[in-house]
């Protein structure tokens, strides 16, 4: 057997959903590593592809090749090719890609210093400017920007190996917690953009053509965190895409990527940039431009180049919500008509719900009950 796909699920699991419908429906070999035995997947229709679950939940390069051989003594393959699927794995993967790839584990990711100069916000934004895209304005001195801002880390780990997300600082005991929690020489400060947010996707193939889409995001968690409401979008087709591809050609980029923007005022800012999977990817599932068959048939997984019929289509996480407002906080709406309090609105967006399917109904009734 060759080319069995490795997925590494418990982190980003909405996104890694959206990846194993793709496999099934392409009829492509893969198996699943869970992350713990209170790993969702577990609670799937997928439960029985998962072979191995990891001992540690810490990335540790002895025990996740330990559980890799684990799985290729079960299913007898040459080779894996390793689902890019988190920010904390692939990080990983390309500090021992040398030692990963003589096991005949294909990491499909452009070069660690190329990768990291997109996915760290500060490089990244840097690197914009020089294409004369917009960023927020932006102050490396905490006493000078004034409320609300974002602090955002300078690299995805500090001097002392931690991470850190960017924090959202909207009151003055918002900043007062930030000063008491954080080192200020960790982060750099922006400007807080109030306006639209919509997600630029691209997948740009060996041959350096480049396949693109787009969203535009109506509600998401509090703090920066999960997309749980969105819709397609046409920007994508707009002036501003461009630069963003001429941004990519430039550095020779391959692979997935994701660009957060936002318009204030008629002017379109760079947030920042995922090259890896991202959460609400069941909207681009959906609306039949799956990037996700891309990256199998520019990687030699499936034969055929896909071809795309292309829908308008919604993206929705009950259980997000769900999830904000067990815990009493407000989600971040960017558009004044999302009204999930009308049930007939609600019942629109649950028919487009991420987890409200047969083959993970019962993940989705667990989020709606326990939280």
């Amino acid at each position: 057997m060759h080319n069995c796909v490795l997925i590494f699920s418990g982190f980003n699991r909405r996104a890694v959903i959206s990846f194993i419908r793709t496999l099934e429906r392409n009829n492509v070999i893969y198996a699943i590593i869970a992350a713990s035995e209170e790993d969702t997947i577990l609670n799937s229709a997928y439960k029985d592809k998962v072979y191995a679950i990891r001992k540690k939940i810490q990335l540790e390069f002895d025990d996740l090749i330990q559980t890799i051989e684990k799985v290729k003594e079960r299913i007898h393959t040459d080779e894996f090719f390793v689902a890019p699927s988190t920010e904390a794995l692939n990080r990983f993967f390309l500090r021992y890609r040398n030692s990963f790839e003589e096991k005949g584990i294909i990491i499909p990711l452009v070069e660690k210093n190329l990768y990291e100069q997109i996915s760290d916000k500060y490089t990244f934004g840097k690197l914009c400017q020089k294409h004369s895209i917009l960023t927020p304005r932006e102050e490396t001195t905490f006493g000078k920007i004034e409320i609300p801002f974002v602090a955002k880390p300078y690299t995805y780990f500090n001097k002392k190996g931690q991470v850190y997300v960017p924090q959202l600082i909207i009151s003055k005991k918002d900043k007062k917690d930030f000063i008491e929690n954080f080192d200020l020489n960790d982060f750099y400060y922006q400007q807080y953009i109030l306006g639209k947010s919509f997600y630029l996707l691209y997948y740009v193939d060996k041959n350096a053509k480049i396949y693109k889409y787009s969203q535009e995001n109506i509600a998401q968690q509090p703090n920066g965190k999960s997309i749980v409401a969105a819709v397609s979008s046409s920007i994508h087709n707009e002036y501003i895409s461009n630069k963003y591809e001429q941004l990519l050609f430039s550095v020779r980029f391959r692979g997935l990527i994701m660009i957060e923007i936002k318009e204030e005022a008629g002017e379109y800012y760079m947030i920042e940039a995922n090259p890896r999977f991202w959460g609400p990817s069941q909207l681009f599932v959906d609306s039949g431009i799956n990037f996700f068959e891309l990256l199998l048939w520019d990687y030699g997984i499936i034969e055929k180049c896909p071809k795309f019929k292309i829908e308008n289509k919604k993206y929705f996480w009950y259980g997000g919500i769900i999830e904000t407002v067990k815990k009493e906080q407000n989600l971040t709406l960017y558009a004044d008509n999302f009204h999930i309090h009308d049930e007939e609105a609600l019942k629109e967006w649950l028919e487009n719900d991420i987890y409200k399917r047969d083959d993970t109904n019962l993940i989705f009734e667990n989020e709606i009950l326990e939280k």
